[in-house]
């Protein structure tokens, strides 16, 4: 009994022992079961709010952009484009500048009409402080041997920006000797000098600049929306009686004037309202008080009378733009000739032996003095266009930048200038026109 009962007590022992092993493995597989829930459960709730802050500050990023770029543009639209730049710019009169356009101002009811314009009354009391009057002088030398100074010109003007810019005729301020003293009268007579911003003869459009802000700018409209037999009011200082009303109606619209040899066709509003001198860069407007045209004296004849003329604003606008930026017309070609006019009928009228451009000079400092081109020439074509005045050129540089390739045909005539002996073709390079005047200067 003794030898089975100490074999039960070793098996006993054995599974005892065996259990206890398997047993302890179980807890092991149990315990490596659970441990791996527990960590990657905090991994990826860690994870989640990672991405949580992630996405987050990338919306708050994506917000604070589009606000930045909704102001910028908000910004950009009350004062124009290049408006940083300005603000950071320090006695330069050459800003970026965007000539602004508005809605229809308010007046007490008494000034308007059953149909809600303007009585003229009404306009004068509204646009009167934007226009101001301009007085030209020439610097008096104290040399006696130079001549004295002179009383100059005399025009009008139309307040265009709170700080001072202001719109007129280039042919108000301009002067030979370019020393000019440029007088400005605002409506309550206070009196500031002014400094010549740009000016180009081409258009008769010129821009000054008085030292003075808060001051009451002119409203502009898109004179297409213009039509004939529409009442208008001109503000101007004829014969330097300044704030003069004249009243009247728009005769035709898109009118191509050109009275000068430097000055090209600009589109034009033709008026019966009286315009004289001194009326030049004032402000044609229409009965809601907005600025239509800048009359000019200068394109008026003096054949015939009650005929007037206001460059329209959708021309002017460019150019005023330009001036203020560039001091100059941006992008406008120059070929670099001295020339007349000699049109078709020219030919047979009067004997001479080809129409076209008629070529007094050649200038130096242009690519087209490299070519075979000489004085007595004539160039009958620019870029495969005939050409023979301004309106025709204007047509064929139509397109072409400075710097730009162009072919012009060339018909040489013998030295009497009776009989074209040669024709030829050249090529030149178009230059940019920095003088702000027509790039073709004719005799």
């Amino acid at each position: 009994m003794n030898f089975y009962d100490n074999e039960i007590d070793k098996l006993s022992s054995a599974y005892s022992a065996a259990k206890e092993a398997v047993d302890g493995n179980e807890a092991d597989t149990k315990a490596s079961a659970v441990t791996p829930d527990i960590f990657w459960g905090d991994t990826v709730s860690y994870r989640r709010k990672r991405t949580g802050k992630k996405r987050f500050i990338i919306y708050l990023l994506l917000f604070l952009v589009i606000a930045a770029s909704v102001c910028l543009m908000v910004i950009t639209s009350i004062y124009g484009r290049g408006w940083l730049s300005n603000l950071l710019s320090t006695g330069n009169p050459n800003i970026s500048f965007t000539l602004p356009t508005y809605e229809r101002p308010q007046l007490e009811d008494e000034y308007y009409q059953p149909d809600g314009r303007y009585t003229a009354q009404g306009v004068a009391k509204a646009i009167s402080p934007s226009v101001v009057s301009i007085l030209v002088s020439e610097k008096i030398s104290l040399d006696a041997s130079a001549p004295s100074g002179s009383q100059g010109s005399q025009g009008s003007g139309v307040i265009i920006s709170e700080d001072g810019y202001i719109v007129t005729n280039a042919h108000v301020v301009d002067s030979e000797s370019g020393k000019a003293n440029i007088s400005v009268v605002l409506h309550d007579e206070r009196v500031y000098q002014a400094q010549l911003v740009g000016s180009d003869i081409k258009t008769d459009i010129a821009v000054i600049k008085i030292p003075a802000s808060g001051l009451p700018p002119a409203q502009f409209c898109d004179s297409d929306d213009v039509s004939v037999g529409e009442e208008v009011i001109a503000i101007g200082s004829p014969a330097g009686l300044y704030g003069t009303v004249t009243k009247g109606i728009v005769s035709a619209v898109n009118r191509s004037i050109s009275v000068s040899e430097e000055m090209k066709e600009v589109d034009c509003i033709q008026i019966d309202a009286a315009i004289n001198h001194g009326n030049s860069g004032g402000a044609l407007l229409n009965m809601w008080g907005q600025v239509i045209g800048i009359t000019s004296s200068k394109l008026n004849s003096a054949v015939y009378e009650s005929i007037g003329f206001a460059i329209s604003t959708n021309e002017a606008k460019p150019v005023i733009e330009s001036l203020i930026e560039y001091g100059y017309v941006k992008g406008r070609v120059r070929v670099g000739i001295t020339f007349r006019e000699i049109p078709p009928f020219y030919k047979d009228a009067y004997g001479f032996p080809s129409g076209g451009l008629y070529v007094v000079d050649v200038s130096d400092d242009c690519d087209i003095s490299n070519t075979a081109l000489a004085p007595g020439d004539y160039i009958t074509h620019l870029g495969g266009k005939e050409v023979y005045d301004t309106e025709t050129i204007e047509a064929a540089l139509e397109g072409y930048k400075p710097g730009d390739v162009m072919t012009a045909t060339v018909a040489r005539p013998d030295a009497d200038n009776t009989v074209i002996v040669e024709t030829f073709e050249i090529s030149f390079r178009l230059e940019e026109d920095l003088s702000a005047i027509n790039g073709f200067v004719k005799e």
